[in-house]
């Protein structure tokens, strides 16, 4: 195994000592280099010495390195690992047909976990990657769970053996890797007594088990042949958020901290309020929409500090999901529109790609605003969150703002910031 250099900087180390673009990377100070985890682990110490393969050619680099240098080298994008399971919930296998190749990819790698903060369920990882895991100390991980009854754990992930879950959470807690944990609730299989053991049992990792989040399943109406499942509902919710509670009540007493953290669809299904935002410690799983709502309040009631008083007369429609939109249509919009001359809407975009029952904002296509759109025949802006675009600025349904604003023939911007909701981008 190597590490291909795919692109050498004039500045930095590698230019001058000969590296060029094309050399594969085989060691550094003897250790394999398979990534570039490896690279940037391995070659921290200031002696390095470089095994290099150019063609056939197989030669040794001495780099001496100041702890602030830059190699300044760029390698080959690294190769993510591919999910074996087959998750009863897994929502990829509920997209419709005919998408973008990247999104029927199922990853399952711990690297990325620690990359990224993608959820892996750790069923493909063996006792070596658990040894590279400890010794370069490859935390935080994000660990979807899902339930620790074996029985119900092979059938939720579609697995058939053991995959030494419990084991593979003690070896790295004795490690210390940081991990929090992730459970998808799919009620009637891993809810009731199943989530209350399950969420027991994950304390026990505390500290080194951080938080655990309880997340609803999502169903899109793009599940034929797959295993019928239900949505979570009020009642369901309401339950959830008892029990987390009275989980925190107990945790907190006990150990300082709330520890488990319920996802805000359950509080908008159920029409609980929100925690104040201590109730969500220091949020550590916001990524997971725990506690994204509140925390968007809560930044949006200290900004308004800095609103203007008055702005030219614009009018502007911003896009949300259905989920959100009656908060923010009660909490939000009241506050922005007090700035004298914004006339903001709120759009609740019904999910027409994906069937009613995702709501999420995320989870909205170019083709379901434009639908939704084309019926507003007065002059307005219109104002995307970034969550429904991915890292290319492509919806899911490969549209792009410019394609939306020219099929609108209205102004289409990004929401990035609360200033979005009136500066004049041309000014």
């Amino acid at each position: 195994m190597s590490l291909k250099i795919e692109c050498i900087e004039k500045e930095g180390l590698a230019s001058p000592v000969g590296l060029k673009q094309g050399d594969a990377i085989r060691s550094i100070n003897g250790h394999a280099i398979n990534d570039v985890i490896d690279l940037q682990f391995y070659s921290a110490d200031e002696e390095l010495d470089f095994e290099i393969q150019r063609g056939s050619e197989i030669f040794h680099i001495p780099i001496i390195r100041e702890y602030d240098d830059d190699l300044g080298l760029s390698t080959e994008p690294m190769k993510m690992g591919h999910c074996g399971n087959h998750c009863i919930f897994c929502f990829i296998d509920q997209n419709p047909k005919n998408m973008r190749r990247p999104l029927y990819f199922k990853d399952e790698d711990y690297r990325l976990s620690f990359l990224h903060g993608n959820y892996v369920t750790l069923t493909a990882v063996h006792d070596s990657e658990l040894e590279r895991i400890a010794d370069q100390q490859l935390s935080p991980l994000y660990i979807s769970i899902h339930a620790i009854d074996p029985d119900v754990r092979r059938r939720m992930l579609g697995i058939k053996g053991d995959d030494r879950l419990l084991e593979k959470l003690q070896f790295l807690s004795d490690h210390h890797i940081e991990m929090h944990g992730q459970i998808v609730l799919c009620p009637g299989i891993n809810d009731g007594s199943i989530l209350s053991q399950t969420v027991m049992a994950l304390s026990g990792f505390y500290p080194a088990m951080q938080s655990l989040a309880v997340v609803p399943i999502g169903l899109t109406r793009h599940r034929d042949k797959l295993v019928r499942l239900r949505e979570v509902t009020s009642d369901d919710a309401k339950i959830v958020l008892q029990n987390t509670q009275e989980w925190q009540a107990k945790f907190l007493q006990k150990m300082q901290t709330r520890f488990v953290f319920a996802a805000d669809e359950f509080y908008i299904l159920s029409a609980t309020d929100f925690p104040k935002s201590e109730g969500y410690e220091d949020f550590p799983q916001i990524e997971n929409g725990v506690g994204l709502t509140r925390s968007f309040l809560d930044d949006l009631n200290e900004a308004t500090s800095t609103f203007p008083k008055s702005v030219k007369s614009i009018r502007r429609i911003w896009v949300t999901g259905e989920l959100v939109a009656s908060i923010l249509k009660a909490q939000a919009l009241p506050k922005l529109n007090t700035i004298h001359g914004l006339n903001l809407e709120l759009w609740a975009v019904k999910n027409i790609f994906y069937g009613d029952s995702v709501t999420v904002t995320g989870l909205l296509t170019g083709q379901d605003i434009l639908q939704s759109l084309k019926i507003e025949q007065d002059e307005y802006e219109l104002l995307i969150p970034p969550s429904c675009l991915n890292e290319d600025d492509l919806f899911l349904d490969d549209l792009t703002l410019s394609d939306l604003s020219r099929q609108l023939e209205r102004p289409v911007r990004l929401l990035t910031d609360f200033k979005d909701f009136w500066m004049n981008p041309n000014a």
